[in-house]
This record gives structure tokens, C-alpha cells and sequence, in this order.
């Protein structure tokens, strides 16, 4: 079995987190001591370990995050992330869609009350 250890920075009053990644043949297994690093939950350190990004990694073993990230590939906890990478895309596309869609319903709301008060000063006449 391999085990790697990283020490990551904490948004609280805690000095770090630890996160341990272990590999034995084709099975991965991460833990994280922050309080979303427990069984059936995901937490950010794990989910960028897991990715191959070292963001939150403080501990003089940052480079190993690429060796992580060679194993996530041979598991199914790759294809899992690469499942939740596709749909945080498309629902960063979804935003920007909806968000166009506010601006044209905002700038169609303006017109027809536009329209509105133009008839109303129309009929006054």
C-alpha cells in the first residue's frame, strides 16, 4: 500500500487539515480531518487533491499532488471526477444562460412598460 499525507490551510481557527490519500492495487481511499471530510460527504481539499491541484496544500510535499492525481486515473474515483467536472460546466453554462436570459426579460419588462405608459399618455390625449 501507498500513502501520502498533505497538510492543507483551513479557513478557521484550526493551524491545518490533514489529508491521506492511500492506494492499494486499484482501490483509493482519501480522508480529510475537516468537518466535510467525513465518510459520504465531499470536501474541497480532498476533491482538489484528487483533481491534481495543490490550491490548498501547505506541507513541503506539494509535488506529490501530480502523483495523486496518476493514480485517480486508474480508479473509478477518476471517472467519478471527471463526471462532476462535466457537470459543474454545464452548470456554469446553464448560469450564463440564465443570466442572459434575465437581462433580455429585464430589458422586455422596460419595453412593454414603456409601451404601457406610452398608450396610457396616448388615450390621456
Amino acid at each position: 500500500m501507498k500513502e501520502l499525507i498533505f497538510r492543507v490551510q483551513t479557513s478557521n481557527e484550526h493551524p491545518h487539515y490533514v489529508v491521506t490519500v492511500c492506494k492499494a492495487e486499484k482501490n483509493l481511499t482519501v480522508h480529510c480531518t475537516c468537518e466535510n471530510g467525513g465518510p459520504h460527504t465531499l470536501c474541497k481539499h480532498r476533491l482538489s487533491i484528487l483533481a491534481g491541484k495543490a490550491k490548498w496544500v501547505i506541507s513541503e510535499n506539494v509535488t506529490d499532488v501530480e502523483q495523486v492525481r496518476s493514480w485517480v486515473a486508474w480508479t473509478d474515483v477518476g471517472q467519478a471526477i471527471n463526471k462532476v467536472t462535466q457537470a459543474q460546466k454545464k452548470i456554469k453554462e446553464a448560469e450564463k444562460d440564465r443570466d442572459k436570459a434575465l437581462e433580455r426579460l429585464k430589458a422586455a419588462t422596460e419595453e412593454a412598460d414603456a409601451a404601457r405608459e406610452a398608450l396610457i399618455q396616448a388615450m390621456n390625449d
